[in-house]
């Protein structure tokens, strides 16, 4: 028995315009709902930190370096790596310094992808 290869999907120029709204409308709401909660998972990350929870604070700093490339903050998810790495070598002397950036590139984030109507 022969195993055909898939052929790739070809889409109408309609269909693949109505994909691309479709695909843009939902990074939209991603983003939106990205910056909507964006000042609480830092501040969450920050309080991980300060009590010493450093499992919790790796996963949220996980989290928050994946999403962060996701919607192109790229230096934010840069922050959030070295973060997350000085948590893992326990670098606490480092780790003031680099919530301070995180916590200053996140207002940067919020100016830089809000909607252009606000």
């Amino acid at each position: 028995m022969r195993s055909e290869v898939p052929r790739p999907v070809t889409l109408s120029q309609t269909d693949g315009k109505m994909a691309r709204l479709e695909d843009d409308a939902i990074m939209a709401r991603f983003v939106r709902d990205y910056l909507a909660l964006l000042d609480e998972r830092v501040a969450t990350i920050t309080a991980q930190l300060e009590s010493g929870n450093d499992l919790t604070a790796h996963i949220s700093l996980l989290s928050l370096e994946s999403t962060s490339f996701m919607v192109g903050a790229k230096e934010l998810a840069k922050i959030a790596g070295l973060l997350r790495g000085a948590v893992e070598r326990q670098r606490r002397h480092v780790i003031p310094a680099l919530v301070m950036a995180m916590t200053k590139e996140a207002v940067s984030v919020h100016q830089e992808l809000r909607p252009a109507d606000h």
